[in-house]
Parts: structure tokens; C-alpha cells; sequence
């Protein structure tokens, strides 16, 4: 039990206790969450890393929850393969002559002006850019792309495995196709359909087809690194047109991760801005009597769901001072 300047004892409530463990533990500076803490506890900030200590949640951790919201895209290669004749045909594992492979990956931080990229090597071999790709892949909290549940995810799990490498099971995956497929009926779901029917500024980039792939894989050093340079282009301008197109329909889509708890605020928090600034927008109830709280953020626009228990904390905590 920590003591005061004065020599008194502090002793912390369960609800000051879970507060002070739930700030502890989001990725705000410790600085700013004992100036918070000391204003709500009534005491001095040291008096809060004296309690931090005692509940041993002082030391910074190496794996504090962060920011980084990665979209990212791959392109991979053809599969070579022994086949009898054209057209429809089973082909089994025995006929194949080599393994998809990736030979380029691009990818930016929301809200970031630069696209970085990596590409394989001159040997067709994708293990360095694999390893380093997965050092950003495994710092992010979240990770964009364009039917990347189905494919870029699974390409760079398998990758990963293959080379023994480490790779986060649990970073959070946004799929815009599979999204837009849930939401809304659009006459197609290609992403360039949907960047000209929502009248993006960006586009996405038209590239030249298989020969792209016939040059990259089979042309003389020349060809290859000609057409490795534009698959790499149309690979970024894949990543530009994948964040506009995710910022544009964010509002009407749901989410997967609660910015406003990461940060160690509510749980009726902005779930994808992590704003306080937001108001009930309807009531609504289910077959079985639950009653469901629907609020909306002024800033990100987002409308989301909480139960009624969250919804009374919102009544009690949101008009206080601290919130305001």
C-alpha cells in the first residue's frame, strides 16, 4: 500500500485499480497516463508510478500495443507444370515443377506519404524479402489489402512457415472485398470498379498482362529487371488506390480492432478513430428483448454497436469532467 507525501496510506478501489492497469497497459506515453491518473486519483504523479510499481506494471514492455495500420499487396509467380494437352484438366501435385512464389511486395502506413517495397532476388528467391517484410507485418496492429483473407495473408503465412520464420497469428486483417461484398451490391467487386464507381482520385493502374510474368520469369537480366521495375509500380499503385479506397468506405463498413480501447479509454469510444465525441444515434432491440445501443462519432463518422451496460457507463462517464 503506497503512502502519500504526508505519510498516509493510499489505497486504490478495484475500479481505480482496473483503470490504472487498463492505461498502464495502451499505448499512450506513461508520462501522459500518470498527469491523467494523478488527476483522477487526486495525488501526485509519483504517487501513481509508486502504485504501478507495487501492482508490477511499471516497466515498459517491449510489445506495447502501437499504431501501425500496414496496407499492403503482393504479386507472386506462375507455377510450372507438366500437362498432357490444352484445356480443362485435373492437374495433381506430382506434375507441378516448382511452388508459388513471391516476387514483389509493396506496402505503406495509413496516413503515411511514403510506399516502400521489396522485390525477390536475382536467383527468383523470395526468403530476405520475406524476412524483412515480416518485421513490419508482425509490428502492426492491423493490416489492409483487397482480398488479402483469401490471398496475401495466406501467401505470406505459407511463405513464413516455409522458411521457419516468425510470423504474428493475431495480428487483425480489414479485407475490403470481402467487405464490400458483405455491405453492398455493386455490379462488380474488382477494385477497379469500385475506385471509378466511388469517383476515387486514384485509380488503379492497368499493367500489360502476362507478358509482365513471361518477362519477369523467363526473360534475359535485361527483360527481367525492365519488367520487374513496372510490376513493382503497378504493385504501388495497388497499395495508393487500396488506402483511399479503405478511407473512403471505413464509414459504412464495420471493423476489426477498437482504437478507443488501445488507447486505454472506453469501451463506448470511436472503435476507429478512438474519439470521445460521440452521441447516441438510436436504440434498437433484438428478438430475445437485448436492448442495443447504436452511437455515432462526429469525427470519423462511424456508426457501431454497444450493449446497454457499456451504453449506462457512457451515461455516467461521459458528461463528467474528466471527458469533457
Amino acid at each position: 500500500m503506497a503512502k502519500t507525501g504526508r505519510g498516509n496510506l493510499f489505497k486504490l478501489t478495484n475500479k481505480q485499480k482496473n483503470r490504472l492497469i487498463d492505461l498502464y497497459a495502451s499505448d499512450m506515453p506513461r508520462a501522459k497516463v500518470q498527469n491523467i491518473l494523478s488527476d483522477e486519483f487526486g495525488v501526485q504523479p509519483r504517487m501513481i508510478r509508486k502504485l504501478a510499481k507495487e501492482l508490477n506494471i511499471s516497466t515498459s514492455l517491449a510489445h506495447t500495443p502501437n499504431d501501425k495500420v500496414l496496407v499492403y499487396d503482393i504479386e507472386t509467380s506462375r507455377i510450372a507444370g507438366k500437362v498432357w494437352n490444352t484445356g480443362k484438366q485435373f492437374v495433381g501435385h506430382k506434375q507441378l515443377r516448382g511452388e508459388t512464389t513471391i516476387i514483389s511486395i509493396s506496402w505503406k502506413y495509413v496516413g503515411g506519404d511514403k510506399v516502400y517495397h521489396l522485390t525477390w532476388d536475382k536467383n527468383h528467391c523470395d526468403k530476405t524479402m520475406v524476412e524483412k517484410f515480416l518485421k513490419e507485418y508482425n509490428k502492426a496492429t492491423m493490416v489492409i489489402g483487397f482480398n488479402n483473407n483469401s490471398f496475401d495473408n495466406k501467401i505470406i503465412a505459407a511463405r513464413a512457415m516455409k522458411y521457419r520464420l516468425h510470423l504474428d497469428r493475431f495480428v487483425k486483417s480489414y479485407d475490403i472485398y470481402r467487405m464490400a461484398k458483405r455491405v453492398v451490391k455493386l455490379p462488380s467487386y474488382s477494385m477497379e470498379y469500385m475506385c471509378k464507381y466511388f469517383g476515387l482520385s486514384v485509380q488503379k493502374l492497368k499493367h500489360e498482362g502476362i507478358i509482365m510474368w513471361d518477362m519477369i520469369e523467363d526473360g534475359n537480366p535485361a527483360q527481367q529487371r525492365e519488367y520487374l521495375k513496372k510490376m513493382v509500380d503497378y504493385n504501388v499503385g495497388d497499395i495508393v488506390a487500396t488506402e483511399e479506397l479503405y478511407l473512403t468506405l471505413k464509414p459504412y463498413f464495420g471493423t476489426v480492432t477498437n482504437k478507443a480501447v488501445q488507447q486505454g479509454l472506453p469501451k463506448w469510444g470511436c472503435p476507429v478513430s478512438g474519439s470521445l465525441n460521440v452521441k447516441l444515434h438510436k436504440t434498437i432491440f433484438t428478438e430475445r428483448g437485448t436492448v442495443q445501443r447504436i452511437l455515432y462519432c462526429e469525427d470519423s463518422q462511424h456508426q457501431y454497436k454497444i450493449n446497454n451496460k457499456v451504453y449506462m457507463d457512457f451515461l455516467q462517464r461521459a458528461m463528467s469532467k474528466y471527458w469533457e
